[in-house]
This record gives C-alpha cells, sequence and structure tokens, in this order.
C-alpha cells in the first residue's frame, strides 16, 4: 500500500490569517475595514483579491433597499458559491452577476454587469426587476460600519460616488 501526502483542501484555511480589504468613500473620507469570508467562498474571494485595487463608481440601487453597488469592468462571471442569500443584513459585501439580456433595454448603459454591493442597513433584499436575487456574500464589515452607512446615505440623495476597495497589508 502506497502512503500519499494529503491534499490540501482550498477551503481549509486555518493556518492563515484571515485576509481582510479596506472600503473608502475619498470624497467624504468614510472608511471601513471588513473581513473576507474564504471559507465560505473561497473561489469569489480569491477573485476579488486578484482584482485589488477597485476604483468603482458607486450608485444607490434603485429596487433593493439600504445598498450601493459598483459596476466591475469587463462583467466579470463569477460562480456562485455557498453563501449566496436574498437577505443580506448590514456589513455584508457581495458579488452578483447579470447576465447579458437580463434586461430589456440596457439600463445604466450596460446589457450584462457584474457588480460589488455594500448593505448598509437593515430592510434590505437585492432584487431588480424580475424579483428577489440572491447575491455572493464574500466579506463582511468589522469596523467603520457607520461612517459608509453616512457616505451611502449621501449617495442617495447627492449622486453617484467614488468607492475605492482595497488590500489591508499587515506588516
Amino acid at each position: 500500500m502506497q502512503n500519499k501526502e494529503p491534499v490540501a483542501d482550498v477551503a481549509d484555511l486555518s493556518h492563515r490569517q484571515l485576509r481582510q480589504i479596506r472600503i473608502s468613500f475619498p470624497a467624504s473620507g468614510a472608511a471601513a475595514t471588513a473581513t473576507l469570508l474564504e471559507e465560505d467562498s473561497p473561489n469569489t474571494t480569491t477573485a476579488i483579491w486578484d482584482m485589488l485595487p477597485l476604483q468603482l463608481r458607486a450608485t444607490h440601487d434603485m429596487w433593493s433597499g439600504h445598498l450601493v453597488r459598483g459596476h466591475l469592468e469587463g462583467n466579470p462571471y463569477l460562480s456562485p458559491e455557498n453563501v449566496l442569500t436574498h437577505i443580506p443584513i448590514p456589513g455584508d459585501i457581495f458579488y452578483y452577476h447579470r447576465p447579458a439580456n437580463y434586461y430589456r433595454g440596457n439600463p445604466y448603459g450596460r446589457s450584462e454587469s457584474a457588480e460589488i454591493g455594500i448593505v448598509y442597513a437593515s430592510d434590505t433584499r437585492p432584487q431588480g426587476p424580475r424579483g428577489p436575487e440572491a447575491v455572493n456574500l464574500f466579506a463582511e464589515i468589522d469596523s467603520g460600519l457607520d461612517q459608509i452607512a453616512e457616505a451611502c446615505r449621501e449617495i442617495l440623495t447627492d449622486g453617484q460616488q467614488e468607492l475605492v476597495i482595497e488590500r489591508v497589508i499587515e506588516s
């Protein structure tokens, strides 16, 4: 009988320090830190991490309640993972992909869209004109949610803002 070394499981991250991201709205100075949900969404967190840093135009969602989102250039498709939800909570950060021609016409100038969303208050249900949408959670805000919530409320009343998402590197 041959002894084989165990194959490392992608989701076994117990030996690693949790990766974090920083989310900020430079115009208002609001910033927060979030931890990636690597055990639950290893492929999504790795894909998002590899895209960083991101500079997006954040807009307030008009159908879903208390969330803002930024469209990812090139509309990268990431397969849904273990943390799909219709009912996110404040501080959840998610990825969502709308396939080509999901809408009639091109709302926001796009027939297809990949986006990152930030939920900043309760009573939020991601949805579009066809009803509720399941979104793929990949991070949770640990600190700074109050600042981010205030900036998001400003987007609702004053219009889009630049959103920056970057790696937090501990030294």
